[in-house]
């Protein structure tokens, strides 16, 4: 069973471009950073665009740091995406305490992906 991403990373070097957002509008882009870097991972055709359509409510200066973090989540994933697939070249097999850690993970995230859906 492959392996289900956990998380992204956010950099301190993107606090300034958030920190001048109001409050509401931080939410969003956290918001859209999230459903993204969920859906990037299992498609990688997915945009940072296609997600930020579903936020209508965005600024223009809000759409802008979502472009720019967007596409170092977007680099993240591809390394994590490389780096599972040569593990899965080394290691055919997972035993059962890895396959039940990852359908706990798949789980909590379909949860998560649920709540968003209900704020957006």
């Amino acid at each position: 069973m492959a392996a289900v991403k956990k998380g992204f990373v956010v950099y301190f070097n993107n606090y300034p471009l958030m920190a001048s957002l109001p409050l509401e509008q931080r939410g969003l882009l956290f918001s859209v950073l999230m459903v993204y870097a969920d859906r990037v991972w299992r498609d990688s055709a997915v945009t940072i665009e296609e997600v930020m359509e579903g936020f209508p409510q965005l600024t223009p200066e809000t759409r802008m740091a979502c472009g720019f973090m967007g596409a170092a989540i977007r680099q993240d994933t591809q390394a994590w995406l490389s780096k599972r697939e040569h593990r899965a070249k080394k290691q055919p097999g997972q035993n059962e305490a890895a396959a039940g850690t990852d359908r706990r993970a798949r789980e909590d995230m379909e949860r998560v992906r649920r709540l968003l859906e209900q704020s957006a």
